[in-house]
Order: C-alpha cells, then structure tokens, then sequence
C-alpha cells in the first residue's frame, strides 16, 4: 500500500489492490486590506493580515478499484456535518501549518449496477483554512507606576465609540505605526483631539491613536 496523504481519518492510496485519490487540486489564498478614506486625496490602503487559503479537489470513487463509494461519501458528509479539522498532508509533509475544514462538498454519482447499487462516484471538495490562534503571553506582568499621566492633566475634546468590529491602535499617527492595541466593537475612548498624518487620527492620550474615519468610530463632542 502505497498512502499519497491524508486529511484526517481519510486516506489517498494508490497500489495493486486499491486506489482512492484526488485530481485537480488547486490552492487559492488572499490578503485582507482596510482601505482609509481621505478628502479630496486618494484612500489610503491598510494591511490587515493574510486570509484563509482554500484548497479545491476531486475524489474518485470507484468499486471496481476496492473501495466503497457508499462508505466513503458518508465518511466525507459526517467530517463535514460535525465541523471537523485536520492537517491536510501530501508526501508525508503538511501542505500548512494550519488545519482544514470541509466548506463545500459536492456529491456526483456516476455509476449504478442493476441492483441500484453506487459503483462510481465522484466528491468534490473545498477545503477552507483553520488557522491556530497564537495569543501572545507577557513574561511578566508591567509594575504600576506612581508617577502621575501626563494624560491625566491635558483637556479631552471628546469621546469616540468604536463602530468597527476590530480597529488597530497605533504607537503614532500613522498607518507605519507599531500596533499597541485591538479596540473592539461597542468600547469607548476618550480623545484628546487629532493628528494629521497620512489619514486624520485621535490622539487617545498616552501614546495611542486610532483612525478617525466615520467609517470606523462614531465621535461625541464634550
């Protein structure tokens, strides 16, 4: 037996007694990009991340290479159905480090004896990208300082509740600054007016900034 990768608990083997594989896999991937509104100028495009990859291929099915088309189309419906993951391996080497789910899994039955029996099949499957999520861990936890904010003494103009469902915070006014922060949907922030930088930003006080477009935060004056 000769086993040409894996995903999950199914195989693709090719040898004398029995073949199951797949034909036309494809891989398909994109990058997530905010794009910043300016006046009068053109918008500004922020990098957010990469996507989710997508792998597309084909399983043939066929009783008259050993293996049960029935069978495995249930293998294949029950993955799907109960939101499983895996790592999808060809060769012997994973083709990510993240697993992979079943999005899409169309079924075509090709052949039937005369007892109304499945005797080919074909299964086509799109597979979307499972990512594992690294939350990053502090060696140790900052010590509270005594000194007094220099925050503290300087005039808020106003508030601004976060309308996006995540929005960077920036170390400085610009879209080259180190991320400090997430702000999250529904928080609100006290400002301490504006920057002009490659798009208009609120000073948060302490170092912190976050875009002023409408788009994503609503502002309250006072």
């Amino acid at each position: 037996m000769a086993i040409i990768g894996t995903f999950g608990s199914i195989s693709f083997e090719v040898s004398s007694k029995r073949i199951k594989t797949f034909d036309n896999l494809t891989r398909n991937g994109d990058a997530r990009w905010a794009i910043h509104e300016n006046l009068l100028v053109k918008p500004v495009p922020e990098f957010i991340g990469p996507g989710q990859d997508e792998l597309n291929f084909t399983i043939r099915l066929s009783a008259y290479q050993k293996v049960n088309p029935i069978l495995e189309l249930d293998k294949l419906r029950a993955f799907k159905n109960a939101g499983k993951v895996a790592p999808f391996v060809l060769g012997g080497r994973s083709v990510s480090s993240s697993h992979w789910y079943i999005e899409k899994l169309g079924e075509a039955i090709t052949t039937v004896n005369g007892k109304g029996l499945i005797i080919t099949a074909e299964a086509d499957l799109t597979l979307k990208e499972y990512p594992k999520v690294f939350v990053p861990r502090s060696k140790s936890r900052p010590k509270p300082t005594t000194k007094s904010s220099n925050t503290s003494k300087r005039t808020s103009t106003g508030k601004i509740t976060i309308k996006a469902g995540m929005l960077n915070c920036r170390s400085s006014p610009s879209l080259k600054g180190k991320i400090v922060k997430v702000l999250r949907k529904g928080q609100v922030h006290i400002v301490y007016g504006t920057k002009k930088g490659d798009i208009l930003w609120y000073d948060l006080g302490g170092g912190k900034y976050c875009s002023a477009n409408s788009k994503y935060v609503s502002y309250k004056k006072g």
